[in-house]
């Protein structure tokens, strides 16, 4: 019962992913980001699936497949479970198993991957990629703005609860890396927090590459 979308932008180089559910803390369950590369492990979810495919994309970096194929083959009840791969250059790969609820699936775009199960609509999907795709600006506000096009084209068949939001840019460094966790409209929170953190990202980058010209904290937060 989950509706996510990884993204990538090829200009800056950043990877990320976006998630929501009608069930609390979905980012503690899906979604797992390394250096070239998104999981996905959603429906009944098994999280450690997603250190599977991480550990497989580090044997052989760039097959989605191989690494789709070690989560598949060490999943328990394949048919319950919806699994994605999702390279910063090539194609993904995707698994939705037969017993996950419709609406389910997965949709490919250009620089993104669609997945969904247990939705509101057939459109939620294509909504999703087709905002993506066509949008501009930080990759964190693209993916959040897809999901919230997949929300109106119909959601899950229950209120969303939890989402999760994270994109990984140069340096290993995450820009954005937010959580919420349970909350009445989890999208229009997750809005809020961005737009604070945004602002700020930059110099807590600093912090981590050059900490001697870092600002401070009450600079930090006055921004």
């Amino acid at each position: 019962m989950t509706f996510s979308l990884a993204g990538r932008c090829p200009d800056t180089g950043q990877l990320g992913y976006i998630v929501a559910t009608s069930s609390v803390c979905v980012g503690a369950r899906v979604g797992a980001i390394a250096p070239g590369v998104v999981i996905f492990s959603q429906a009944r979810t098994d999280p450690r699936l997603n250190a599977i495919g991480l550990a497989a994309w580090h044997q052989a970096p760039g097959d989605a497949e191989g690494a789709l194929k070690a989560m598949r083959e060490a999943s328990v009840a394949l048919h319950w479970r919806q699994l994605g791969v999702f390279p910063m250059h090539g194609a993904p790969a995707h698994h939705t198993g037969t017993s996950c609820l419709g609406h389910c699936g997965a949709q490919v775009g250009a620089h993104s991957l669609a997945l969904g199960n247990f939705l509101g609509t057939e459109r939620v999907m294509p909504a999703m990629i087709f905002s993506f795709e066509s949008g501009s600006g930080p990759l964190s506000s693209r993916l959040l703005t897809a999901i919230r096009a997949g929300e109106a084209a119909g959601s899950e068949r229950e209120p969303l609860q939890s989402a999760s939001l994270v994109v990984l840019g140069r340096d290993e460094l995450k820009e954005v890396d937010l959580r919420v966790d349970l909350a009445a409209d989890p999208l229009a929170r997750m809005g809020d927090l961005l737009e604070d953190w945004l602002p700020k990202a930059g110099a807590y980058r600093i912090r981590a590459i050059d900490p001697d010209n870092a600002p401070s904290s009450t600079e930090v937060e006055n921004r």
